[in-house]
């Protein structure tokens, strides 16, 4: 699939956002608002979005805080990552870490075979996310009851992983400022 990976505006992310996570977006230890991540979209040949990264950094650790390819299947998740991965390694990151839920099977099996550890489960945390969020069901992907936050993690100084993929010219973000 030709495409392309840019930076994209903290108005994008805030759309984004309000129409497909409800804001903010609640992590194990932070609530996030549009204005506190940095993030890239992946655009078609005809520049449209088909997938969004963003990322908070704090000193030389980041977090990775939404990763939605609109389409599954097509590898636009696999790009996102490594333009972001590429992306914090530039500005000097050691550590990323990433949450998703106990639900997200399909997640949890894409981190974990791109080098990701879990380092954390946060049992339960899903009521904490439902007192501020009351609207985010009981039960997730396949009738799953939705309890926990599971938090994983990568050492961005070591090699990236056999997961990974090169990332050709024309899908690496531009630098951003």
């Amino acid at each position: 699939m030709e495409g392309r990976i840019e930076p994209v505006d903290q108005e994008y992310i805030r759309h984004y956002w309000a129409a497909h996570w409800g804001l903010p977006v609640v992590s194990i230890d932070r609530v996030y608002q549009p204005e506190d991540v940095s993030g890239l979209v992946w655009r078609d040949e005809w520049g449209e979005a088909q997938g969004l990264i963003t990322w908070a950094i704090d000193g030389d650790s980041a977090e990775i805080v939404s990763v939605d390819a609109f389409q599954q299947g097509r590898h636009i998740g696999g790009r996102l990552l490594d333009g972001a991965e590429a992306e914090l390694r530039r500005r000097k990151v050691r550590r990323a870490t990433i949450v998703t839920t106990n639900d997200n099977l399909r997640a949890l099996a894409f981190y974990v075979r791109r080098g990701y550890r879990i380092v954390r489960v946060a049992l339960d945390d899903m009521d904490r996310v439902r007192e501020l969020k009351p609207g985010v069901p009981k039960l997730g992907s396949d009738n799953i009851p939705l309890r926990d936050m599971i938090q994983l993690e990568k050492d961005l100084t070591e090699a990236p992983s056999g997961g990974s993929r090169r990332i050709p010219e024309s899908a690496r973000p531009e630098t951003f400022a």
